[in-house]
């Protein structure tokens, strides 16, 4: 009787254990369905493995909702139409993006949303129709499109470098490096001059960095001379253009007349300079004879000579 009680005792538990589970139940599912999301539609060109109803939508690494439907797109089967469950006051604009990407390395995929600026409107569709969120090819889609263009560009990278090293080339190459260690020995014996030449020149310029304050004050002082010389040409020209405005009249009167008065007067000078230079020659030769002539004339005596000599005849 007492076993039969304990059976009863622990099937009443049970029951009202199931009972609480189903009213639980029930209650979490009317609360699911009772609450309001937002529903936008975006589309991807490319394969979406990996993504499944009830995978995660993030924003910008938030999560804000889930994954509805993953299915072929009924207007268009090159693409594939994801339903997109998300939280309400979910701020999607206008120039929002979603992406596929992938979860670490458990090969889940998930909607990554992107973009959206603060002044941007938010993305709204006419006549009750499901908003529609642009997309873009993840960074995984990417890499897989332009895998064949990589793979194309390596096997004609390796065909190069085969091409490179053709038998030819390495025997050039090892002449090359064959020379290059000869001319880093030459570059070794003269290592002592190159450092003398290295020590001259830091000296070069040591002594160029002392002198280039003296020397920047000289240009300077130099400079200064030659722009108060400019000046003062530029002060003596507009005196001379001044005197030469002023006495524009008398030079033009000048030129005119005073030029040709002026070259007369030179001939004459150069006729009485030859006339006097004449006379000078005639008393240089015989001034007597030039002073009391070759004829006869009163009071003289052509006969009787004239000097000491002269004198001396006249004693004996």
């Amino acid at each position: 009787m007492e076993t039969r009680a304990n059976y009863v005792l622990v099937g009443s538990i049970v029951l009202v254990v199931l009972a609480a589970l189903v009213i639980f139940v029930l209650w979490l599912a009317r609360t699911e369905f009772s609450r309001n999301i937002d529903v936008y539609y975006t589309y991807f060109n490319g394969s979406v493995a990996g993504l499944q109803g009830g995978s995660a939508v993030r924003y910008r690494g938030v999560p804000v909702g889930s994954v509805g439907a993953v299915e072929i797109d009924p207007t268009n089967i090159e693409r594939i139409r994801v339903t997109l469950n998300l939280n309400p006051g979910t701020p999607i604009k206008v120039d929002s993006v979603a992406s596929l990407e992938i979860a670490g390395i458990t090969g889940g995929s998930y909607v990554e949303i992107t973009g959206g600026t603060q002044s941007s409107p938010a993305l709204t569709a006419p006549d009750d129709q499901i908003p529609v969120i642009a997309s873009r090819n993840s960074t995984l889609m990417s890499l897989e499109e332009d895998a064949p263009k990589l793979i194309g560009k390596l096997i004609d990278l390796a065909d190069r470098a085969n091409n490179a090293l053709s038998p030819e080339n390495v025997k050039a190459i090892s002449e090359t490096i064959d020379n290059l260690r000869v001319l880093s020995a030459n570059l070794r014996a003269v290592t002592p001059e190159v450092q003398d030449a290295v020590t001259n020149m830091n000296k070069v310029l040591g002594d160029l960095h002392t002198d280039l304050p003296r020397l920047s004050q000289t240009f300077e002082a130099d400079g200064k001379a030659v722009r108060a010389t400019v000046e003062e040409l530029h002060k003596t020209t507009n005196e001379v253009e001044t005197m030469l405005a002023e006495n524009r009249g008398p030079l033009r009167e000048f030129t005119g007349t005073g030029l040709y008065q002026l070259t007369a007067l030179a001939t004459q000078l150069r006729g009485l300079t030859d006339t006097l230079q004449h006379v000078a020659d005639r008393l240089d030769q015989d001034p007597q004879r030039y002073f009391f002539g070759g004829g006869t004339h009163i009071g003289v005596d052509p006969n009787r000579g004239y000097g000491p000599k002269a004198s001396a005849g006249a004693a004996q």
